[in-house]
């Protein structure tokens, strides 16, 4: 879709005058007939696209609107999403960015710490027959419900296998279950529940991806263990089974994406269920880890560590300047005021993460997307030193001579080091999320968290605090199919922006003007 049909789905969805919006963007109503007619194509002023999209958040507030936006963006998460990831996704959607990769991030990085209500409106209530069957969508939510409700009952702590490979409509098309059931899950964790999932294979995209974004919140907890299946598997059989053996067990089965033929059975038959639990276990042998959770300092530098000690090409997405193209005095600057052994381990390894670029320049490169910020924000102080933050302590910032000092280096790499590629960001992210990828080995998502409000129970714990409150939580998915849809995504943008030929000689030009800049 043009942008201009983006924009007349949106205006006649939230009956949307021109003058409205016109006014809404403090602009004359004819642009807003122009950017209607198509004779306007997408703004250059992006804070336009964002206070566009910002305005129709805000006005999709029925069921009705919420479903045909779902349907229109082809994220079913669209229908629960709260108005400020949904005018994140507006705003890339509108721009032309509507990748799931870059939706997973947005909801990486909005990510909150949020407390969760004490009291629920679900009591514990046993099974009341051995077997009970529950027909269509509206029955598979009633057997979750009903699973959960007999786990409320148990006096210990249990062990719970999950896998899900069928059509998620019956999570999705229902907002209120969406959010129901992802406060079962992170309430059964609160009592001591460990779960074990099995996760839905990497195509479809969206279905990869919804899941993720579903799990986050208690992926974030460190309390979930993840795999993947290594290999491919048939478009025809999928199979949902939720088991805690010797209790309980629900399962339903489906063929290609499912339909309306849905039974789902809950059983406490306590051979039935240590069978389901025996299948799961035969799965899971063939299964990898998925992901791993790093929060506390010792884990971050260990996959950090691991990460930087392997060769191999590399693209990431910073919102500072990166940590591997930092002068040696910035890393000796960040290491006297830090005060930790594991920094200067870290900054060793960031100094050398060049070296097989250099080395090896038909197979390695390194596409290095970072915000460049403004010179304003340099002299506030309000640009992060990223290296200063590998092991989650209270970030320091960059004065005009230290940010002066990277770009010097960024630029001597760029004249010296053909295979380093320096792709500037205008639009800097409104969290502290980082996106990197090494080529046939991980992704790293990291992110910077702000102190909780209150000490109640919280969706993201044991998450290392400098003694300010700063929390670092680094989010790292081994899933190759997943991976290369991450690395996918980061190319894209770069290709987007550009950073070869004429490109690149446009980049070292643009480094040198903001260092004189600076320098005035």
């Amino acid at each position: 879709m043009q942008f201009y049909e983006k924009l007349i789905f949106l205006l006649n969805l939230t009956q949307t005058t021109n003058r409205m919006l016109a006014q809404e963007l403090q602009v004359d109503p004819s642009l807003i007939s122009r950017f209607r007619t198509g004779s306007r194509r997408l703004p250059r002023n992006r804070e336009h696209i964002k206070s566009m999209s910002s305005y129709f958040a805000r006005r999709c507030t029925t069921e009705y609107q919420r479903q045909a936006l779902s349907q229109m963006l082809g994220i079913r998460q669209a229908f629960t999403m709260k108005k400020e990831p949904l005018s994140e996704i507006l705003y890339y959607w509108l721009c032309g960015d509507s990748n799931e990769v870059g939706r997973f991030m947005q909801t990486f990085e909005s990510l909150a710490i949020e407390s969760r209500p004490e009291h629920s409106s679900v009591h514990p209530e046993s099974l009341n027959a051995e077997n009970v069957v529950y027909y269509g969508t509206d029955g598979k939510r009633a057997a979750a419900r009903a699973f959960y409700q007999h786990l409320l009952t148990q006096e210990k702590p249990c062990d719970l296998y999950i896998l899900s490979e069928e059509a998620d409509n019956w999570i999705s098309e229902d907002s209120d279950f969406l959010q129901h059931l992802q406060e079962w899950g992170l309430c059964l964790l609160d009592r001591g529940f460990k779960i074990y999932q099995i996760a839905p294979p990497a195509t479809p995209v969206d279905l990869a991806f919804d899941s993720l974004a579903r799990w986050l919140p208690l992926y974030m907890t460190g309390r979930v263990t993840s795999y993947f299946y290594p290999r491919m598997r048939d478009n025809l059989h999928r199979r949902t089974l939720i088991v805690v053996p010797g209790h309980i067990a629900m399962t339903s089965n489906s063929v290609a994406r499912g339909g309306s033929n849905i039974t789902t059975v809950v059983t406490t038959d306590q051979r039935l269920t240590q069978a389901y639990a025996a299948q799961f276990q035969d799965y899971l042998d063939l299964c990898r880890p998925m992901h791993n959770i790093y929060t506390d300092t010792d884990s971050l530098l260990q996959c950090l560590t691991q990460f930087l000690s392997q060769n191999g090409a590399r693209i990431q997405r910073v919102n500072s300047l990166s940590a591997e193209t930092s002068p040696p005095e910035l890393v000796s600057y960040c290491i006297d005021q830090i005060h930790h052994p594991g920094l200067e381990q870290l900054g060793y390894l960031y100094l050398h993460e060049l070296d097989p670029i250099r080395e090896n320049r038909e197979f390695c490169e390194f596409i290095d997307i970072a915000c460049l910020a403004s010179a304003q924000d340099v002299r506030d102080g309000k640009v992060p030193i990223i290296l200063s933050c590998s092991i989650g302590s209270q970030p320091l910032y960059y004065t005009v001579d230290t940010y002066v000092l990277h770009l010097k280096h960024i630029l001597h790499t760029l004249e010296t080091c053909e295979n380093y590629h320096f792709v500037p960001l205008d639009i800097k992210a409104q969290s502290e999320g980082l996106l990197t990828v090494k080529d046939g080995y991980k992704a790293l998502l990291a992110k910077l968290y702000p102190p909780p409000q209150q000490q109640a129970s919280t969706h993201i714990s044991n998450s290392v605090h400098s003694p300010d409150g700063i929390s670092l939580t680094v989010f790292e998915i081994s899933q190759p199919a997943i991976v290369q849809l991450c690395q996918e995504h980061l190319f894209r943008l770069a290709d987007q922006i550009g950073y070869t030929g004429a490109h690149r000689v446009q980049i070292i030009s643009r480094i040198k003007q903001k260092i004189r800049e600076l320098q005035t």
